[in-house]
C-alpha cells in the first residue's frame, strides 16, 4: 500500500491523547505520514515521541478547572445535568475547535476523530471527500450486551432493552453536540445533520475502531461489520527515572496504594485530599496521592502517604498494592495492564462504565460515585482490593492475557483496509 496522509483528532484529557501515540507510531512504522491534533496542553507529550503536533488553541486544562468544568465534574448527579453542563463548555469552545480542526485535517488522505470530534470532523470530511473513521475508547453503538453498553437496563442480561440504553445515548450525545456541529457545517455550506443522519453515519457508515481488549469490552455479536474491538493501543512510555524522593518512600515500606483522579478538577482540592488520607490511615495502608489536574494537597501529609506530581502509570502501578482512580479509559487499561486489583471513583462520562467492568470482571472493587465518596466507604474499598486473595489472582491473570493482545495491528489492518 502507497503511503497515506493520516491525521488523527485526540480532543480532550490525556486518556484522549496517549492512546494515539501508540497508533501513530504503528502507522509511521507501516509506512504512513501521521500527524496528532490535540489541545495545545499535549504538544509536549506528542512531541517527545516524533509525532507532528497540529495544534488546538483549548487549554484543555484550564477548560477543566474553570466554573463550567468543575460544575461538569462535580454537580452533575443525573445524565441529564451531566448533558447540560458538558453541552455549555463545548458551545463555548465549539468555533475555534471548528477552525483548528479545519486547518488540521486539510490535505489528509484519512481523518482519525473521537466521540468530541466525530461530528466536525465528519462534516470536514463530508465536504472534502476525505475518508473518515471514528475511534472511541468507550461504547456508543447500540447493542443487547450488557457488558458492552454505557448505562444497560439491565445489567445481567443480553436483551433488546440494552440495544434501546445505547440508542438513548446517542440521541444524548448528539443533543450534546449538535448546535456546534451544525454552526459548522453551515459554515460549509452543508445542512444541518439530524438525529437519523447521526445514527446512520454512527452505526453504518462510519467504521469504528475501539481501542479496547475485547476480554475488557466484548466484541458483540448484533454489531455490524464496520465495528472493530481491537484491543488496547498502549504506547511504551520512554525509560523513566523516578526523583529520589519517590524512590525512598517506595523503599520505605510495604507496596502503597495509589489513589488519584487524573484530569478531573475539584472545588476544594485540600477537603478531599484530607478524605483520600484519612481513608488510607483508617485501612491501615501506605499511600501515594497523584495531585492531578485538581491539585490535590494537604499542610498535613503524614510521613506514610506520598503526593505525586506525576509518574507513568506503566512505571508505578504494578508497585502498588492497589489502584484508587477515577475511571478514566486510559487509567483503567494501565491498571488492568499492572496485574493489581483497582477501583473507580466515578466522575462522569464512561467512569461508572468502566467502574462497574472492573468489578464484573473481578479485578477490582465496586466503583463509587464522587458526590459520594467519604472516608468511610474509600477505607472500605481500600482493604477490600488489598486483602481479597481470588482478586489479586484475577488481576494478575487478566493483565497476562491482555499483553499478548496486539491493538495496534489489529487497527492498522482495519485502517489500511479502509484506505484501500
Amino acid at each position: 500500500m502507497r503511503s497515506m496522509n493520516i491525521v488523527l483528532i485526540g480532543f480532550g484529557s490525556r486518556g484522549d491523547v496517549q492512546p494515539l501515540l501508540a497508533l501513530a507510531k504503528g502507522l509511521q512504522s507501516a509506512g504512513h505520514s501521521v500527524s496528532i491534533a490535540a489541545a495545545s496542553d499535549f504538544q509536549a507529550m506528542v512531541e517527545a515521541v516524533g509525532i507532528p503536533y497540529a495544534r488546538i488553541q483549548t487549554d484543555m486544562r484550564a477548560l477543566m478547572n474553570s466554573d463550567a468544568g468543575k460544575a461538569w465534574i462535580e454537580e452533575s448527579r443525573s445524565s441529564m445535568e451531566e448533558g447540560r453542563n458538558m453541552r455549555r463548555m463545548i458551545n463555548a469552545v465549539g468555533a475555534s475547535f471548528s477552525d483548528d480542526l479545519l486547518a488540521a485535517v486539510a490535505g489528509a488522505d484519512l481523518i482519525v476523530s473521537g466521540l468530541t470530534s466525530f461530528g466536525i470532523a465528519q462534516a470536514a470530511a463530508e465536504k472534502s471527500g476525505q475518508k473518515h473513521i471514528l475511534a472511541l475508547f468507550a461504547p456508543l453503538n447500540p447493542t443487547s450486551n450488557p457488558a458492552a453498553t454505557m448505562i444497560p437496563m439491565i445489567s445481567g442480561a443480553n436483551i433488546f432493552l440494552n440495544r434501546v440504553a445505547g440508542s438513548i445515548a446517542q440521541y444524548f450525545t448528539h443533543w450534546v453536540f449538535k448546535d456546534t456541529v451544525n454552526r459548522f457545517r453551515q459554515s460549509l455550506g452543508l445542512k444541518a445533520q439530524t438525529f437519523r443522519q447521526y445514527t446512520h453515519e454512527l452505526n453504518h457508515n462510519t467504521p469504528v475502531l475501539y481501542g479496547v481488549s475485547p476480554l475488557v469490552m466484548p466484541h458483540p455479536g448484533d454489531w455490524g461489520h464496520q465495528l472493530h474491538v481491537t484491543g488496547y493501543w498502549i504506547a511504551p512510555h520512554p525509560v523513566w527515572q523516578p526523583p529520589a524522593a519517590l524512590r525512598d518512600f517506595l523503599d520505605a515500606g510495604e507496596p502503597p496504594v495509589y489513589i488519584g483522579f487524573g484530569s478531573m478538577s475539584n472545588k476544594n482540592p485540600e477537603a478531599t485530599t484530607e478524605i483520600m488520607i484519612a481513608a488510607l490511615q483508617r485501612a491501615g495502608r501506605r499511600g501515594i496521592i497523584h495531585s492531578g489536574w485538581a491539585g490535590l494537597q494537604s499542610a498535613n501529609v503524614p510521613e506514610d502517604v506520598f503526593v505525586l506530581d506525576f509518574a507513568p502509570h506503566d512505571w508505578l502501578f504494578p508497585r502498588m498494592a492497589g489502584i484508587i482512580h477515577h475511571g478514566g479509559a486510559g487509567t483503567t487499561a494501565a491498571a488492568l495492564y499492572s496485574g493489581v486489583p483497582s477501583s473507580v471513583v466515578a466522575h462522569m462520562a464512561d467512569q461508572p462504565f468502566w467502574g462497574r467492568r472492573i468489578h464484573e470482571l473481578g479485578v477490582g472493587g465496586r466503583p463509587i460515585r464522587r458526590h459520594k465518596l467519604n472516608i468511610e466507604n474509600l477505607a472500605a474499598v481500600i482493604h477490600h482490593i488489598t486483602t481479597d486473595q481470588p482478586m489479586k489472582a484475577n488481576a494478575l491473570a487478566l493483565a497476562e492475557k491482555l499483553k499478548q493482545e496486539d491493538g495496534v495491528a489489529e487497527a492498522i489492518k482495519v485502517i489500511e483496509g479502509a484506505l484501500a
